[in-house]
C-alpha cells in the first residue's frame, strides 16, 4: 500500500495505539513503543517508517489542540487532513483522556527534592517563517498554559536548578560563588525576566530562566515578553533551562538554550495585548 493515502480504518487503528500509549505515559507507567508499533503493523500494511511518521503526525495534532503528546514522538508536520479530523474528533470524545491531561498539568510537584544531571545536547533549530494559511483548530485542553501556572511544579524545578548550579560551582573550585547563587523569583519576586542568578566559570553573572515539565523534551514552553527581551538585552548572560520528565520514576533531564530566545527557539506569538484606538 506504499504511496496510497491512509484510509479511515488505518488512521483509527493508529490513533487507538497512540491513545493507549498516551494513557500509560500520563500514568507514569513504563511501556515499549516498539512493541505497540509492531502490534499495529500486524493490522495495517504499512512500513515501520510510515507508521512512525504517522504517530509523529498525531503528536502534531495533539499539540495544535493544546494537549500533551508522547515522549519520543516529536511532532511532525504535513499532517493528512483525514488524520487531523479523526484525532480532533476522537480527542473530543475521549473525555477521560482530556481530564487526565488537565490533572497531569495541575498535579503538585514531587514532595522530595529532585536532582538534575548534566544538560543534554540539543541540535540548534533555526527559526522558520510562520506557515501561510495554516490550519486553525479549536484548542481543547491548553495543557501548556495549565502546566505553566502550576506554581508548585515551577518552584520545584527552580530549586533543582539552584542546587545544580551550586554543585557545579563548588565542583569547579568556586565555593564562594556557589553560596551566592540566588533564587531570585522567590526571594526578590517575579518580573526580572529570570528565576535564578548564578555565575559562569569566569565568575560573571548568569541569568537563568527555568521551564519545567513532567513530559516530553519537545513539548512547547511559554515565555513572557519580559523574558524574551532580557534574552536579547543580555545574550551573553541569559540561559533558559528546560527541565523535562521532571520528577518521574524513570528520571528526567534538561537542556540549555543560551542567548537570544529569538534565535534559539521558534517563537509563536499566541497572545497579544490590545490597546483600542479610541478617543
Amino acid at each position: 500500500m506504499a504511496g496510497e493515502a491512509w484510509n479511515v480504518r488505518e488512521v483509527d487503528l493508529t490513533i487507538d495505539t497512540y491513545f493507549s500509549m498516551l494513557r500509560l505515559e500520563l500514568d507514569g507507567q513504563a511501556f515499549s513503543k516498539a512493541a505497540y508499533r509492531r502490534d499495529l503493523m500486524q493490522n495495517i500494511d504499512r512500513s515501520s517508517g510510515s507508521v512512525e511518521y504517522k504517530l509523529q503526525n498525531i503528536s502534531a495534532v495533539l499539540d495544535e489542540l493544546g494537549g500533551v503528546f508522547i515522549d519520543g514522538y516529536k511532532p511532525a508536520s504535513n499532517v493528512q487532513g483525514l488524520l487531523r479530523e479523526r484525532v480532533t474528533q476522537r480527542l473530543g470524545e475521549a473525555t477521560d483522556l482530556r481530564q487526565h491531561m488537565v490533572e497531569a498539568a495541575e498535579q503538585p510537584a514531587p514532595s522530595s527534592a529532585v536532582s538534575l544531571g548534566d544538560a543534554v545536547a540539543v541540535p540548534h533549530v533555526p527559526l522558520s517563517s510562520p506557515e501561510l494559511g495554516r490550519t486553525r483548530v479549536a484548542r481543547m485542553v491548553d495543557f501548556h498554559e495549565r502546566e505553566s501556572r502550576n506554581r508548585s511544579l515551577g518552584v520545584a524545578g527552580e530549586e533543582a536548578v539552584v542546587a545544580l548550579e551550586r554543585r557545579r560551582l563548588a565542583e569547579a573550585g568556586m565555593p564562594d560563588l556557589a553560596e551566592e547563587v540566588r533564587h531570585v523569583s522567590v526571594l526578590d519576586g517575579d518580573g526580572l525576566g529570570y528565576d535564578v542568578r548564578s555565575f559562569d566559570h569566569h565568575g560573571d553573572e548568569r541569568y537563568i530562566e527555568v521551564k519545567t515539565t513532567r513530559y516530553a523534551r519537545h513539548l512547547p514552553f511559554l515565555v513572557s515578553r519580559n523574558e524574551v527581551d532580557l534574552s536579547e538585552e543580555e545574550p551573553n548572560r541569559f540561559v533558559l533551562y528546560r527541565l523535562f520528565k521532571f520528577g518521574t520514576p524513570r528520571g528526567g533531564g534538561h537542556y540549555e538554550l543560551a542567548g537570544s530566545l529569538r534565535s534559539q527557539a521558534q517563537l509563536d506569538p499566541t497572545i497579544f495585548r490590545g490597546l483600542p484606538n479610541i478617543g
